[in-house]
């Protein structure tokens, strides 16, 4: 089974897991200094909708690090949180690229290394900046629309538009990578790879998304420091393994359609 082999194969690649556990302890770090600890206790869920590099912050709906734009939204933030946010989202789009390189070569077997990393983010960031600013400006303009057009209701539907788009084009960030593509070739050939993997991408999909909201009720309900930090290792190593499970789903398509 895929997700076997990926939680075997990933201990082989260490990178995968360390890489997001040391950029959520960097941003809960400057986010601890900026605002300090906030939120209490609830009941909240959160389902992962986001390829590649994993983040605690994709699990919870208080926005505690500052590695999204959401963070801005906390009273009291100082200005000076605007340098955070922007130099964390940098740091990320660039890890992005290596950490998904890595998922390639550990798909396959091959050798990774930091040096291997370090050259993958300097490819890929600028086109991952391109491809989150499409995202934010398109997910603005289909909920400002649907509001205004359905009103309350409104909400509930971009947010179903939006996890059908995710699932749709679930292998986006990975086939920029893979392939080597610019945007435009990238959104039709992840199309491609999902219509010829359908069922186990879906079936990992499912995985990701009951795994992500129960990480994400659980760091909820235990609403601590310690329920962070544990969230930021755990999330790591799970999440990951899913994706790595994806990524050979991947090369399995890849294979397909090429024989």
């Amino acid at each position: 089974m895929l997700l076997q082999r990926a939680f075997v194969q990933i201990l082989r690649y260490p990178l995968l897991i360390l890489c997001p556990i040391i950029l959520d302890l960097i941003a809960y770090m400057l986010g601890g200094a900026l605002v300090g600890f906030i939120g209490t206790s609830s009941l909240s869920y959160r389902l992962i909708l986001e390829m590649g590099l994993p983040s605690v912050s994709h699990l919870i709906n208080i926005p505690l690090l500052p590695n999204q734009l959401q963070f801005m939204n906390i009273p009291g933030v100082p200005t000076i949180g605007w340098v955070a946010v922007v130099l964390m989202l940098l740091l990320m789009t660039f890890a992005q690229g290596g950490y998904i390189g890595i998922l390639r070569q550990a798909s396959i077997g091959e050798p990774a290394s930091i040096r291997g990393f370090i050259r993958e983010g300097k490819v890929y960031w600028i086109r991952f900046i391109f491809l989150y600013l499409m995202i934010m400006f398109a997910k603005t303009a289909v909920t400002t629309l649907l509001v205004m057009l359905f009103q309350g209701i409104g909400l509930f539907l971009s947010l179903l538009v939006f996890i059908v788009l995710r699932i749709l084009f679930i292998y986006l960030e990975f086939t920029i990578v893979v392939d080597r593509s610019q945007l435009d070739a990238a959104l039709r050939r992840s199309r491609e790879y999902f219509k010829q993997s359908r069922m186990k991408t879906m079936l990992l999909v499912f995985c990701l998304f009951v795994v992500s909201g129960l990480l994400s009720t659980l760091i909820h309900q235990l609403w601590s420091p310690y329920a962070i930090l544990a969230g930021i290792v755990i999330s790591a190593y799970v999440v990951s393994v899913i994706q790595l499970a994806l990524m050979m789903v991947l090369h399995q398509a890849r294979e397909g359609m090429e024989t």
